[in-house]
Order: structure tokens, then sequence, then C-alpha cells
């Protein structure tokens, strides 16, 4: 590999400015996707590199009054052991504009594969240690701990077809941009607001991959969604820009479809959902409605088109034990995005929790309801589930998958289990469970599932779950040092970290998935009157009449007599 010309950085002065080039020795893993690395001039976070590795980087970036510096590795005299080929030549750093630009005609280094250089192995130790440190540092954990010791991330498993650490994602999210005269699927380079065209994404599942999207014409989409379902069918969704008539733009790429894909879309379980861009300031247009096609989930609302498989909406399937729980999850809503990842987090989850027959619980940002259906399953008919839920996308689903009677999410032990799906904010719909906790509407609250977005619940959240006094908290967290924020609220409010796992549920990137259980140190239980002998004495001399003194009659039920 032909070697940068290294300059002198900083000559003029005490601090980098962006485009010089040094040699530097990444040091640890930091949270976010960087290595550090130290110079006589400050920190600087290194992209692209690998602890112990002495590499040539390229300032990107500067800090607050320079205090620390950002940079892509560029070349490498010593290639660390863990370092392998990078799979995807558009996120590859080592790579010159000129190479990318060749092999994919954008020359631009896209983001979203930052560890994809790094054997999968050292990966899941290097998040481990992030996941510590995070927990250590924010959460206020002891790095001598045996919660932290023994903490690794764990391997995710290879199967519906994921092809290792490649083809895992069930869900990707396209951009749309201008090529020439065409409009292809774009993505984001690392922290910028403008897109640029790829050519393929190794991380989305084979069957996307296989539909070769950037072959498309997209004119009049903004964006475009692709999903494969747990049962093999695939949805696309084109967000229609708002001075577009969604009618108009089905009928240009209905035709590409069907000519990349195949004739009958239809049987290849491939389905074409066109919606008009959802914005404040959307163009007005007249659009014509369709009406409901045979059930709720192939709704068609004013200005959808549906073609192809007809469907705006996905059956995913998830085994928990020897039971196989369906849900319906419509485009747009939120699921997760591995492809095994649902079936692993609900074992995580369910194991953790430790609910059982008649408990109460509570889920928390729940989505379609995937922990919804396996605590109703745990809980059985004489238990109480309540999620809530801010989206209207996925708490329509919710509201589907557990209806009663007909919900598909229902296993048969909660065929009748009482299950509340709240639509709303978390923080407010926690004041009134508080009220019907405090009037005694709903059962003590025994476990809540908290599934937070990446930013976390905030302390306002946490402290009004307090209020509600559940005797364990499992909290899902998808960013560890929202994790490590929040569990130190939660051990101000008096829960204590018990048991943590993370999950590489995001391979070749720099996120990692965790499930800790927060416990109370008490135990909740009831009362029970104990019966003595000098009770039950006491009890008998208290029944018997005192004939000394006459009755007097109660004035609140009259006596009455022959």
């Amino acid at each position: 590999m032909t070697q940068p010309k290294t300059t002198t950085a900083g000559e003029n002065g005490t601090t980098y400015r962006i485009g010089d080039t040094l040699t530097v020795t990444c040091e640890s893993p930091a949270h976010g996707g960087a290595f550090i690395a130290r110079t006589d001039r400050g920190v600087i976070f290194v992209r692209h590199g690998i602890p112990g590795e002495t590499a040539t980087v390229r300032i990107t970036g500067t800090g607050p009054k320079n205090r620390f510096y950002f940079a892509d590795v560029i070349a490498v005299d010593e290639p660390s052991p863990y370092r392998r080929k990078h799979p995807w030549i558009q996120a590859d750093s080592l790579k010159t504009p000129q190479q990318r630009e060749a092999a994919s005609g954008v020359a631009e280094l896209l983001g979203g594969m930052e560890y994809g250089h790094i054997d999968p192995a050292a990966q899941r130790r290097y998040k481990t240690q992030i996941l510590r440190t995070q927990l250590e540092r924010l959460g206020k954990i002891n790095a001598e701990s045996s919660l932290l010791t023994t903490l690794t991330v764990e391997p995710m498993p290879n199967r519906d077809s994921v092809e290792g650490d490649l083809s895992w994602r069930s869900r990707v999210r396209y951009d749309v941009v201008k090529v020439g005269e065409s409009w292809r699927i774009a993505m984001h380079p690392h922290q910028s607001s403008h897109s640029v065209p790829v050519v393929d994404f190794p991380l989305a599942a084979r069957d996307i991959r296989d539909l070769h999207l950037e072959k498309l014409n997209l004119y009049g989409v903004k964006t475009l969604e692709a999903t494969v379902s747990s049962r093999g069918r695939i949805l696309l969704q084109f967000e229609v820009l708002a001075r577009f008539e969604c009618a108009d733009i089905a009928a240009k790429i209905e035709p590409q479809c069907e000519a990349l894909f195949g004739p009958d879309l239809a049987k290849k379980k491939i389905s074409l959902f066109f919606t008009p861009q959802r914005a404040s300031n959307a163009k007005p247009t007249t659009r014509s409605y369709r009406p409901s096609l045979r059930s709720a989930y192939r709704r068609v609302r004013e200005g959808d088109v549906l073609s192809g498989g007809g469907l705006r909406s996905v059956t995913e399937e998830v085994l928990l034990g020897k039971t196989r729980i369906p849900y319906q999850v419509s485009a747009g809503g939120f699921w997760q995005v591995h492809r095994c990842a649902p079936g692993v987090l609900a074992q995580a989850v369910l194991g953790m929790a430790g609910v059982e027959e008649g408990a109460c619980v509570l889920d928390l940002y729940a989505g379609a309801g995937l922990f919804t259906a396996a605590m109703a399953d745990a809980v059985g008919q004489k238990g109480t589930v309540i999620s809530i839920e801010g989206s209207p996308v996925t708490h329509r689903d919710a509201r589907a998958n557990f209806a009663p009677g007909d919900g598909i999410s229902r296993t048969e032990r909660a065929a009748e289990t009482r299950i509340e799906v709240i639509r709303g904010d978390v923080a407010h719909h926690l004041v009134d469970l508080k009220t019907a906790y405090d009037f005694g509407e709903i059962p003590p609250i025994d476990v809540a599932v908290v599934d937070p977005s990446r930013d976390g619940a905030n302390r306002t959240v946490l402290e009004r779950l307090a209020s509600v006094d559940p005797t364990r908290i499992v909290y899902v967290a998808c960013d560890p040092a929202s994790l490590g924020r929040d569990t130190a609220i939660l051990r101000e409010l008096g829960y204590a970290l018990t048991r943590v796992r993370g999950f590489d549920m995001y391979p070749n990137t720099h996120h990692v998935e965790a499930v800790a259980l927060f416990e109370k140190p008490h135990t909740h239980y009831r009362v029970k009157k104990v019966s003595t002998a000098k009770s039950k004495a006491k009890k008998r001399k208290m029944d018997k009449p005192d004939t000394s003194k006459p009755i007097k009659p109660n004035r609140r039920r009259p006596v009455v007599t022959d």
C-alpha cells in the first residue's frame, strides 16, 4: 500500500488542523465507535483503528477549544492480528477515494460499519470493555464487582439466513438522492447531513440484497424502507414526496420492480406500499380513498397505494420455548432489526423477570408487544399485563395483536389474560397508574420491563416508575451510556443492579444491546394473620353475650322481631 506523506501536524501552532496527518497508536475503545489515541497536543478519537496498532490518521474534526480531535485511519504500517479485509468497500477507510469511486461510483467514506475491519471475536471484546466502562463510570458500579468482571458480550446465533456477521438486518431504511438523471437509494457518511448513493449494504438480509434496489430510479420518493419478515415476505415502503401523487409515482416504479424482481410480485411475496410524505408543511392534494381489503392489516388509508402482494404489514414469528408467537407489524412500525434478536431478547427478559402465574407486569415502550406476549403467557389467565407505547403505528399493532378473543399474539395460556394496551407518553401514564394503584384498580406491580429508545429513560420516568413500586425492573438498553446513566438513577431510587447481559445484536458496528435486572433489597409479601391460643380465647370471650346489660338495638340496621 502506498503510504501518504505525513506532515508535521500543528507546525503553525500547538493544535492540529483538519486535514493534518500524523502517526498514532490507539490505546483503548471509546463509546461511539472510535478508539482513543493520545499525543502531546491532546486526545484523538480515531475511527477505523485497533488498539495496539500504529497507524497513519487524518484529522477530520476538532472538539470545543481544541481539547480533543477526531481522525480516520488512512494507512497501517503493521496491521493488528485482529484486522481483516473490510466486507464493504464504501466503508473501508484504507481505500482511497479513487478506489472507492472506481468500485462503487462513490468516493465518499460511508458510516454504518465502523467495526467492519475487526475480527468478530475482537469486536465483542471491545464492546464488552465499553459496556463495563460505562457501567463503572456512569452507573457507579465497582469495577471489581462480579457483575462486571464476569460480563461478556454474547454472539448472536447464526440462523434464519444470517451469514455469520453479515446479512442480519431484516429492516433497512434508505434515503433517496439524485445521481445524474436518476434517483437512487442512499445512506449518510459519518456525522453528515447529506446522503450519497450506495451499491450494496452487506448487513442487509440476503433477501433484500438480492433485490438490487440500487438499480431502481426512485424519482419522487423521499425514503425507501425495505423489510423482510421471518416468514420470508418482503415489504417495500416508498415515502412519496408531498408534491407528487402516490398513484403517479407507483405507476412509474411498479413496472421497474416487475422488470427487476420478476413479473408476478404477489407470487414472489413482494408487496409495494406507496404512502405520502408525512410533514407539517406537506402540500395538500386530492387523493382517492380505497376501502379495506379482507383484513385490518390490509387497510388502505387515503392517498396510499398498494400493489404486488398487497400488504402494508408483515407477520413476524418468535419461538418462545415450544410456543411460536406471531406478531403483526405495520410498515414503519418498530421491530428489532437483527433477524434473531426478538427470540433472544424475549428469552433473556423472561428469564430475568422471573414472573409467576397471576403476577402483574408493566411493559413500558412496548412497541408491537414483543415482551407483552411473553409476559402474558407467563402470568397466565389470572395475571395482568399493562403495555404503554407512544408511537401511533406500533400502538395500533399492539391493540390488534392483543385484542380480546382474536388477538394473534395471545397464546393459549394468555387467551383470557387481562392485557391493557395504552397509547401515550410513558411519564404521563405512570402518574395515572400510580393513582389506579393507590385506589386498588390495578394489582401491585411485580415486574416492570423498560425498553426505551437509544436516549434511555429519563429521571422523571424512572422516579414515577419507582412510585408504583415494582419488585423487579428489567431494563433493555441499546446504548451502554444510557444504561450507565439510568443505572445510577435507579440505584438512587433504591434498586440494586443484580444481573446484566450483553448481546452483539449489531455486528460490525459499535452498537451493543444489554439486558439488566434491578431489584428491591426487600421482598414484597402479604402479611397473614396468625391465630394463637390466647387470641382464640379472647375472641370466644368477645363473642359471648354479656347478660348483665340490656342489648341496645343497632340504629343503622333496625331489629326485626316477631
